[in-house]
């Protein structure tokens, strides 16, 4: 079976999870739990402190299920802004608070800045490159040896870019990290996403249909319930699909959107 993360933060519903599927051996799948400042907003948490209280429940949460230590729970640098010293510091920081056994990880910016400080960031937790619209830019991250680059196919096709095709042309080429795929809209896009062989977020949107049409997993990836959304590569050279100002302004406007909701606890660390 394909390998997941449940994607929100809300405790109540991840336990509707866990009751609903427990029996069905799919947690050994479970990376995790994916989290940014607009999961915690959802919640009702907005300052740092909020933040600290939930995520040793939610590292909880991910042990109970997997049964082992192995699982993740990633939180998200509070501001695009922040120089990579800054979120350096802001690791140093969070990583404490988990339940002791399942560890964070850092979702960031695909800002250079932050990116030089890949390594040190390592030492204390893994890195996961968030809010990517485009494969080059993916590609361009994994350079840094980062453990983890998102891209955001729901948003994607939202706007009207072919996701699929970045996905194919970035897992095809990435030898060096693994390639996660978030804002899930529908059961057609995550189909799409395990077939691209990435490691999809799930969230409530998607998994409310999971569970309304108590479909299993398992069959998710299935071949002949994936056969329409086969992704064929268009071309035999090796061209990026088009990049365009689209792609960029998704991606800014993904963090402009993340910015704003984690201001209060951005503020809030600057204080510390």
């Amino acid at each position: 079976m394909f390998n997941f993360f449940i994607d929100t933060a809300d405790t109540q519903y991840i336990k509707k999870i866990k009751s609903t599927f427990g029996g069905e051996g799919i947690f050994s799948n479970l990376k995790g739990i994916t989290t940014n400042p607009n999961a915690m907003s959802k919640i009702n948490r907005h300052s740092l402190r909020e933040w600290e209280e939930i995520l040793p429940t939610l590292c909880e949460l991910v042990s109970e299920m997997r049964r082992d230590d192995k699982g993740e729970v990633h939180v998200q640098a509070p501001s695009s802004a922040m120089t990579g010293d800054a979120v350096l510091s802001f690791a140093q920081h969070i990583h404490s608070f988990t339940d002791g056994n399942t560890k964070l990880a850092l979702k960031i910016p695909p800002s250079l800045t932050v990116l030089e400080k890949t390594p040190e960031i390592q030492q204390i937790m893994p890195v996961n490159v968030t809010g990517l619209a485009d494969c080059s830019t993916a590609l361009s991250c994994l350079l840094y040896n980062v453990d983890y680059v998102s891209i955001i196919p729901g948003r994607m096709e939202e706007a009207g870019i072919n996701a699929d095709e970045h996905l194919l042309y970035l897992t095809r080429r990435n030898n060096r990290g693994e390639i996660i795929t978030g804002s899930m809209r529908t059961l057609d896009g995550l189909t799409r996403a395990i077939l691209a062989a990435t490691t999809p977020t799930i969230g409530i949107r998607v998994w409310d249909k999971i569970i309304e049409e108590e479909l299993d997993l398992k069959t998710l990836e299935e071949k002949d319930y994936l056969a329409e959304f086969q992704l064929q590569e268009t071309t035999p050279f090796a061209f990026s699909p088009r990049v365009s100002d689209k792609n960029r302004s998704l991606s800014i406007s993904f963090f402009d959107e993340m910015d704003a909701l984690g201001e209060k606890s951005y503020e809030e660390f600057c204080l510390l």
